[in-house]
């Protein structure tokens, strides 16, 4: 039995509430003593009733507030629980936890709040991993992302293919059981229609981590492109703010800028570099290597081309030393201008981007088209974070396709005339493997491990 903790569930620092939370078998009475109401005590009041009243220490009040009691199991954690709203001051809070632990709680450690909530089967474990998710969200594509899981997509779509691979288990445990009651030709047909159909679910559902890592996780995105080629200006536009200098001078960017943008659907970890090319320079040249540095490290490279002249030689070159492992989109940029490039340029350009895209970065003209070749890139055009089931953790991806190896065999051994007992077998496997995405069979360590990763008070 978990003990009684308490913790400040509201950020740090000063505002204008305060929320101190006590949850366990202890909380009300813990809360009786340090929170005096106008009338009865609160644990005489009813569940879910806002108190006003004294909050006290040694007898000596330090604040006034509001107390709510939530009794179990009707409560986020499924425990008593009590919250008591003081002043947001920063003394004033400080006081107020130490005097409900001072009064028999024990401090809550990090996501304590979250992995009771898990424990007393309020939340399975993606639930539970998605509210961490939802309070770091600074994008609407990740409070998107994080709500729709908390409110069980993830969870159905791998109840229902578990469910759909464990009624099938019930007919080859009966050709297990009963031998002489052969399933038939037909039986087996239906039989490996399921797990046919529970096998596509699955790939389908691992593919989304690709979408999901890029909301929840970002996209090192980097912004390429030679001296004077516009990529200052593409920055800015995507950032929506003159973050970055522009002028027609070649080289005026020297160093790194860097922002968190949401694209619809991708989250990228955007970096405007210095115009790649050899210079003498001391202070620009290491402008260059930052740049290529983090071209290095892409996922996504935004290579900004001037469309209105041929590309330079330098231009070329940087085209031909893009790094292999990140996806490239051509920002083909000043077409307010007219469109100078040639056939071969166009060529080059088609053989290492996945698209070629004509923009005014100064206009905004094609931005639109852009962003919707970044949302293709990463899987994410079309895609409804807030009702389908996307996963965005390492654990669920890895889980679930252990699970449709499992499954991939399963169906090789029924379709060779394997025993049925070594198809049940590897169906059980694949079932366990998906209730341990959410919990229902996971080992204790990777539960503690998840909600390590919380702050204290959620």
């Amino acid at each position: 039995m978990f003990t009684t903790v308490a913790a400040v569930s509201t950020p740090p620092g000063k505002g204008g509430i305060a929320v101190i939370r006590i949850s366990g078998a202890d909380a009300v009475t813990v809360a009786d003593r340090v929170f005096i109401p106008n009338g009865a005590a609160l644990s005489e009041r009813h569940p879910r009733e806002a108190v006003f009243g004294k909050i006290v220490s040694g007898g000596t009040v330090i604040d006034t507030g509001i107390a709510t009691v939530f009794r179990a199991p009707a409560s986020f954690t499924g425990e008593d629980t009590v919250e008591i709203s003081c002043h947001g001051g920063i003394s004033v809070t400080k006081a107020v936890l130490t005097a409900v632990l001072a009064a028999g709680a024990s401090p809550a450690g990090p996501g304590d709040f979250t992995r009771r909530a898990f424990v007393n089967g309020k939340l399975t474990l993606t639930e539970a991993e998605a509210v961490g998710l939802l309070i770091d969200a600074d994008t609407e594509s990740r409070r998107a992302l994080a709500s729709g899981a908390i409110n069980g997509n993830i969870t159905r779509e791998t109840r229902a293919i578990a469910d759909s691979i464990t009624d099938t288990l019930s007919a080859l445990y009966a050709a297990i059981d009963y031998p002489d009651e052969d399933v038939g030709d037909e039986g087996e047909r239906q039989i490996l229609s399921v797990l046919t159909e529970a096998h596509r679910r699955l790939t389908k559902l691992c593919a989304s981590y690709k979408t999901g890592r890029a909301v929840a996780v970002g996209i090192p995105t980097v912004i390429a492109g030679v001296p004077n080629s516009g990529k200052s200006s593409l920055y800015n536009a995507l950032v929506g703010s003159d973050d970055a200098i522009v002028t027609d001078i070649p080289g005026t960017t020297r160093d790194v800028l860097t922002a968190t943008v949401d694209i619809g659907g991708a989250t990228l970890l955007l970096a405007d570099t210095a115009g790649i090319h050899e210079t003498t320079d001391a202070v620009e040249e290491i402008g260059v290597q930052r740049a290529r540095q983090k071209l290095s490290d892409a996922a996504l490279v935004l290579l900004v081309a001037d469309g209105s002249a041929p590309l330079s030689p330098e231009c070329r070159a940087l085209i031909e030393s893009l790094p292999d492992g990140a996806a490239v989109i051509a920002a083909v940029n000043k077409s307010d201008k007219g469109s100078a490039l040639t056939a071969d340029d166009l060529a080059l350009l088609q053989s290492r981007a996945a698209a070629a895209v004509p923009i005014s970065a100064r206009s905004g003209d094609g931005l639109d088209q852009l962003k919707a070749e970044i949302r293709t890139a990463v899987g994410a055009d079309g895609v409804n974070f807030s009702t389908e089931a996307i996963l965005w953790d390492a654990r669920q991806e890895a889980t679930l396709s252990r699970a449709a190896e499992m499954l991939a065999e399963a169906i090789g051994a029924l379709t060779a005339g394997d025993p049925p007992d070594a198809v049940c077998t590897l169906c059980e496997s694949a079932v366990a493997d998906i209730a341990g995405v959410d919990g229902r069979a996971v080992d204790e360590a990777i539960v503690a491990g998840i909600f390590a990763r919380f702050c204290v008070g959620k």
